[in-house]
């Protein structure tokens, strides 16, 4: 096997171990509350929209628009709206159009820790927050320390009195009420010690509500206290759901929308193409496709491809052709006398190069001619005649005629094929 596809092997191995372990290692979870549709972690809400989106007979849905909107949508039809929230510290205009809709007969459920003055002022009921630190909540989980108890002690005709614990950083908030026709639906032990003196310490147990109910008009109002039971890590903390569904049963046999209006930007911006891609099955699997389709155009490409080979052909000889070329210009131009003076340079030239002998020096001329008659056979005057028959159209402007240029070329042809 060729080392490159060794290569390719390898990384492929490593990509697969790693894969692997990073599908076994534990998970990281991230404990800030978002009550996001689309946050998976402990205090998002999609395990927590989920379940309710089957789980409720009515219907339940996911609306993004504020009480505004909402109440300008619809005059007519009456539903159930849920609002979670850490801080629902909401404008005017938003809580007029919540008390309108609840006034039409919507029932409004808000789960919050804070809310806007003008709403406390108009219901008459004060709240108590404490600031949540994930961090507490962690170190208490893993104590032996006791759970906070929330009783159920709204509607006990229908729903019998239940007590349920969950962890007190996750109910640490609660409300105060001077409104007589308020209806409390769940409420919060508190056991506070002092001393009277030195020596007797005094337990002191008291009751605050973390639901209630309002009528308003044919509508209700319901606060409730503990938003970060509405969440995934809320809905799936055993047997405590109970709870969960017991307030939504407020809502009696309206549809429930959940409005996500009035949650941080930050929490709504984690859905992202490929999260959108991955809701919808037929996109998430044109989105596998893709990336299968990608990794083997890799795979199939990772090698080096050969380059075309060039077809070199054979160079051509033009020679002949140029020499047909220039004797054709010189046959129209009848200048015979210069083609023999060109075939003349030639001619001296190879004598000069192949016998030392050079024909152009007229004083040496009876010693070249011998010269050349011995290396060619041939005889001296044939030699002598030719070169003295020559001199006078090289230097002295003799014109010829065809013939007479065919005998001169020919005869120096002969002497270089005799050297």
């Amino acid at each position: 096997m060729k080392g490159s596809h060794w290569f390719i092997i390898s990384i492929i191995a490593f990509l697969i171990l790693m894969f692997a372990v990073k599908y076994r290692l534990p998970k990281k979870f991230v404990w800030t509350p978002t009550f996001s549709h689309y946050d998976t972690q402990p205090f998002g809400c999609a395990v927590f929209d989920s379940l309710l989106s089957v789980s409720l007979p009515n219907g339940y849905s996911l609306s993004g628009k504020t009480f505004y909107q909402l109440e300008q949508e619809d005059t007519v039809s009456c539903r159930g709206i849920l609002l979670v929230g850490n801080s629902l510290v909401l404008e005017n205009i938003h809580v007029d159009a919540l008390l309108k809709m609840a006034e039409r007969g919507n029932k409004i459920m808000l789960v919050s820790t804070q809310f806007s003055r003008t709403l406390k002022d108009t219901l008459g009921f004060g709240s108590y927050s404490s600031y949540f630190n994930p961090m507490v909540l962690k170190k208490y989980a893993t104590s032996l320390f006791s759970k906070d108890s929330l009783c159920w002690v709204g509607d006990s005709a229908v729903y019998p009195r239940q007590t349920f614990y969950f962890y007190p950083q996750l109910v640490a908030s609660d409300f105060s009420s001077d409104s007589l026709p308020v209806k409390v639906l769940a409420e919060k032990t508190i056991v506070d010690q002092y001393s009277e003196d030195d020596s007797v310490v005094v337990d002191t147990v008291s009751r605050v509500p973390v639901a209630m109910s309002y009528q308003w008009g044919k509508g209700e109002i319901i606060l409730v206290s503990t938003p970060l039971l509405f969440t995934n890590y809320g809905v799936l903390d055993g047997k405590n759901a109970t709870y969960i569904f017991r307030l939504l049963s407020q809502m009696g046999e309206l549809p429930i929308v959940r409005t996500e209006g009035y949650v941080k930007e930050a929490a709504q911006s984690q859905m992202s193409p490929f999260r959108y891609f991955l809701l919808h099955k037929p996109l998430r699997w044109a989105l596998y496709l893709t990336m299968f389709g990608v990794i083997l155009f890799m795979l199939f490409t990772v090698r080096r491809k050969q380059r075309a080979i060039p077809v070199i052909r054979k160079p051509e000889n033009k020679s002949l052709e140029f020499t047909e070329l220039i004797g054709t210009l010189y046959f129209q131009k009848k200048d015979h006398a210069h083609l023999v003076r060109k075939k003349y340079i030639y001619f001296a030239e190879v004598l000069r190069r192949e016998i030392q002998v050079d024909v152009e020096e007229v004083a040496d001329d009876e010693h070249s001619f011998d010269r050349i008659a011995r290396k060619t056979g041939m005889g001296v005057d044939e030699i002598s005649g030719l070169i003295r028959e020559i001199r006078p159209v090289i230097y002295g402007g003799r014109t010829i005629t065809t013939e007479q240029m065919k005998y001169l070329i020919d005869k120096m042809n002969e002497i270089i094929d005799h050297i």
